[in-house]
This record gives C-alpha cells, sequence and structure tokens, in this order.
C-alpha cells in the first residue's frame, strides 16, 4: 500500500511530468483523514482537490466533502489576504514607498496557471531595507495591525532583521521584510538587487510588483531550503514549477547566488525539490545543483537553520557574517540580551531567555 508520505509526494507533483504516482484505488477513512491534515500544513490542498477534481485520485463522497470543506475554508482565507495585500500596497504607494510582493499571493498569480492550486496563509512584502522602519511603523497604525514582537532591541531589525510580523483583528498576518530570512544567509543578500524592474501580475484589477523569473525562484530556494523544518512540500513544488515555467536563465541565477554568497542554498533547494518531486525533465540548473558540494563554512551555515535549536543556532550563525567588530557586538548582544519588551511579550525573563535557549541546544536525554 502507497503510504501517506507517497501520496503526500505525488499531490505536490501533480500535473507536473513525473515518475511520482498516486495511489490507483480508493484511500480507507483513516488514512484519508491522516493525507488531508497534511496536505493541509503541506499547502496542498489545491493539488489534492485539482488531482480528486480530475478522477486521478479516487475518494468517496464523504472524503469529498471533507475535502471540499477544506479546501473552500483555505480560498476565502486567501481572499481576505489578497484585499489586505491591496490595502497594503495602497498605503505603501500612497507613501512612495517601493515594494515587491512576493512568496505565496505572487506564486500563485505567476507560475500557476490556476491560482487556487497554491494556497497561502499570509501577505508578504519586501521593502528598502532604508524604508524598513517606516513602512512597518505606517501599517501598523494605518490598517489596524499589531505587531506579534518588537524587535530584539532598539535598531536591530534595520540592520540585521528579517521581517515585521504584522496581525490585524481578524488573524490575518502581514510580513513586512527587509530579506529573505534570519541569520547568515539572510545577511548576504545583496539587498540593491531587489528593486530592479519588476514583474508585474494582475490582481483586483491591480497591477502588483514582484521580482523577475531569477529572483523568484531564489527567494524559492531560501524558502524551501531555511524556511519550515522539516520543509513544506508546497515550497518545493514551487521550486519545480519555477524552474519548469519561466525557464530562467542559469547564468542570471547563479549570478545572483554568487552574489549573495547563496549557492548552498539554491543547490540544496533545488536537489531536494527534485528528489522529493522527481520531475521528469533534467534542466542545466539541476545538473549544477547535483555536482555542487559546499565547503565546511556553508556546512556550518546551512545546520544552523535545522533542528530543534534552530531559532537560536540561526541567529548565533548569523554573527560569522556580520562584517566589522563592533556590528558583530551589537548583533551578539541583542541575540543574547533581547529587550524587556521583547521577552516580556513571550512571557519570559532574561533568566528563562537563556534557560530555553540552553534546553533547546542540550535537551535532556
Amino acid at each position: 500500500m502507497t503510504s501517506v508520505g507517497d501520496t503526500l509526494a505525488a499531490c505536490a507533483a501533480y500535473g507536473l511530468p513525473t515518475s511520482n504516482r498516486l495511489p490507483r484505488g480508493p484511500l480507507p477513512g483513516e488514512t484519508f483523514t491522516t493525507l488531508l491534515a497534511h496536505a493541509e500544513h503541506h499547502r496542498l490542498l489545491g493539488f489534492l482537490g485539482a488531482a480528486v477534481r480530475d478522477g486521478a485520485l479516487v475518494v468517496d463522497a464523504d472524503q469529498r466533502a471533507d475535502l471540499e470543506m477544506k479546501l473552500e475554508g483555505w480560498l476565502a482565507h486567501a481572499l481576505r489576504v489578497e484585499a489586505l495585500l491591496l490595502s497594503t500596497i495602497d498605503e505603501l504607494e500612497r507613501a512612495g514607498i517601493d515594494h515587491r510582493v512576493f512568496k505565496g499571493v505572487a506564486l500563485a498569480n505567476t507560475v500557476y496557471d490556476d491560482p487556487a492550486l497554491r494556497v497561502f496563509a499570509d501577505v508578504d512584502v519586501l521593502v528598502p531595507s532604508t524604508e524598513f522602519a517606516t513602512a512597518a511603523r505606517l501599517l501598523d497604525a494605518t490598517l489596524g495591525t499589531q505587531r506579534a514582537l518588537p524587535e530584539l532591541r532598539p535598531g536591530f531589525d534595520t540592520t540585521f532583521g528579517r521581517e515585521a510580523m504584522l496581525r490585524s483583528d481578524g488573524g490575518l498576518e502581514l510580513d513586512v521584510h527587509r530579506t529573505f530570512v534570519d541569520g547568515a544567509y539572510g545577511l548576504t543578500v545583496d539587498l540593491d538587487d531587489l528593486f530592479g524592474t519588476p514583474r508585474v501580475f494582475t490582481l483586483g484589477g491591480r497591477d502588483v510588483a514582484t521580482f523577475q523569473p531569477a529572483h523568484q525562484l531564489l527567494s524559492s530556494c531560501y524558502s524551501a531550503a531555511l524556511g519550515d523544518w522539516p520543509v513544506r512540500l508546497a515550497s518545493q513544488r514551487d521550486v519545480v514549477q519555477l524552474i519548469w515555467v519561466d525557464d530562467p536563465s542559469a547564468d542570471d541565477v547563479l549570478g545572483l547566488a554568487r552574489r549573495w554568497r547563496s549557492q548552498p542554498v539554491v543547490a540544496r533547494a533545488i536537489c531536494q525539490a527534485w528528489a522529493t518531486l522527481e520531475p521528469g525533465f533534467t534542466p542545466p540548473l539541476v545538473d549544477w545543483a547535483r555536482g555542487f558540494a559546499p565547503g565546511a563554512f556553508d556546512r556550518i551555515l546551512l545546520a544552523s537553520y535545522r533542528g530543534p535549536a534552530r531559532g537560536i543556532t540561526t541567529q548565533a550563525a548569523g554573527v560569522l557574517v556580520v562584517p566589522g567588530i563592533r556590528d558583530k557586538l551589537l548583533y551578539l548582544h541583542a541575540v543574547a540580551m533581547p529587550q524587556r519588551a521583547y521577552l516580556e511579550q513571550r512571557g519570559m525573563s532574561s533568566v528563562a531567555h537563556w534557560r530555553r535557549g540552553l534546553a533547546r541546544l542540550w535537551p535532556r536525554r
């Protein structure tokens, strides 16, 4: 019998030329319930729904009803997220702040034939580093959101941080980014590269700016290789889909990766996506990724993004790429000794912060 994991991988690859195959017969009730829960976690409900509607995966009436109810809820959520995105763009444009929408909303509307295939949970918008603090304050004030967590220390986000996470009263999340990820690989991105001529898609009758294909692929590689742990399968599908649909120039992609010191990130994301989804095509970027071997330093950086203590190790490893003694000390001070407002928001004292960190680094056996 095909395992739930194999069926999930086949769902993630659905619509691609692939050797991954969905099970032929109907799934037992308990197995389908497990599959549905995992598909929701991995953002694969759209692909699962397409496979069922196409008859590629056989389900009974109750299973179809459960799937349609879940999918309907996610698509209704997507409409609310898109409305928040359009309001965000309105505010940024009125303030003259350049921006790029990326991740779920942008991917669903650029590289998938049907945006409903790629469900998403929140808004991700990137602004210039010099405008980051202004943009976060502006959106917080005008959209009725609240910041989920204060920055580690005043001024940390503008120089070293990834994002400000804003939450609306209705529970929607708006992530205002200055770079793609926390830690070392977020600090080595050349942020000026992100604001060239945008790729534009239409949403609600509005033109929305996102990244050009090479930049969009690298952004997705950061999500797939360094984002959620364990990785969500939708992130791996995004990497394959971008290469399959856009076929970005290998020279453009690898040129950016060299400038951003992220060849190990791109290689890992592509190799893992191809191993999981088993696409039936092998473009030059895949050959390059399979032949790439990261050095010892990058193996340390990659390892910092994995494991139960990744929130600590990712931040700690970032100091290895921060230039200058003064900035290294400022960075370490913020990571080791967050401001009181940050700790209070998390319900912790400085001592509890350290104890929690040590417990994750060295869990009791």
